[in-house]
């Protein structure tokens, strides 16, 4: 199957190394392919998802799958539309004038969710964000859902792993807060591995999943254990209440009954799995 990679950051790079295991044909399109590292099997195309042109002559090629991976642009007062909104519309346009209907998969985020005391949510949970950035993953997400083919909205929680230690940097620095409020985790392998089963081997993809790990926790009870492990010192005090990003329990019930096994079922195991050659 040809997959097309719209966005080449850590994710798409993550599955694009799964798929070329399986003998798929993979092209990427980002704005400066010789930044990025080579991967046997991987094309490269250098282009701007924000430039129309650019992505509809990529659509010489039929392609069996997209992928979305989108990141906020750099600067400027609409970074979030423009980032996220504007690049939908292109695709959008560009498929009404391919004709081609590939099955396309969305990595959006739990942020589009507003939830506040704790609540369990699932895929059926009412999206109010506030953030400019919820908003703006909403739009895109009404513009994915509306397009006349197949496709997957996958609403990741905070993903981490290898290369993602701006907390780790933070409670190493003494430099976090502490809040009594729910926080959900995704390992990155485990966004990268269910997009290739998605792709490969669930039978029936639905429209809409959360992913996240097996078990919420309580942001300082997280940041605690990480501090231990690293041999920081936390002498802070736990404040009350959610911070900016709300206080929530992701139930991942949907995504585990598609068949995918987690390969980091807790943040336990994800961290465990590189947090002492980070500290080294």
């Amino acid at each position: 199957m040809q997959t097309l990679l719209l966005g080449y950051g850590d994710i798409a790079q993550r599955t694009a190394r799964l798929l070329v295991k399986g003998g798929h044909s993979v092209t990427g399109l980002c704005r400066h392919p010789d930044s990025k590292p080579t991967i046997d099997g991987v094309q490269l195309v250098a282009g701007d998802f924000n430039n129309e042109q650019d992505l509809m002559r990529l659509f010489t090629t039929q392609w069996g799958a997209i992928v979305v991976t989108l990141t906020p642009s750099r600067s400027g007062s609409q970074r979030y539309h423009d980032g996220y909104v504007v690049p939908c519309r292109h695709l959008q346009q560009v498929l009404a004038q391919s004709g081609q209907q590939p099955y396309i998969i969305y990595v959006s985020s739990t942020g589009v969710y507003a939830q506040q005391d704790g609540e369990w949510i699932d895929e059926t949970s009412e999206t109010a964000p506030t953030s400019e950035s919820g908003q703006a993953l909403l739009k895109a997400e009404s513009l994915i859902d509306s397009l006349p083919t197949q496709t997957t909205i996958l609403r990741c929680s905070g993903i981490y792993g290898e290369g993602r230690d701006y907390l780790l940097k933070q409670l190493v620095a003494g430099e976090m807060t502490l809040r009594d409020s729910w926080t959900n985790r995704i390992h990155q392998d485990d966004v990268a591995g269910f997009i290739h089963a998605l792709l490969t081997s669930i039978k029936s993809p639905q429209p809409l999943y959360l992913v996240s790990d097996d078990k919420p926790v309580k942001q300082y009870d997280m940041y605690q254990w990480l501090a231990e492990q690293l041999g920081a010192s936390i002498t802070s005090d736990v404040e009350p209440g959610p911070g900016p990003r709300g206080s929530k329990r992701c139930d991942n019930s949907r995504l585990k009954n598609s068949g995918y096994k987690l390969k980091y079922p807790t943040f336990v195991e994800g961290y465990e799995a590189f947090i002492d050659s980070w500290s080294k």
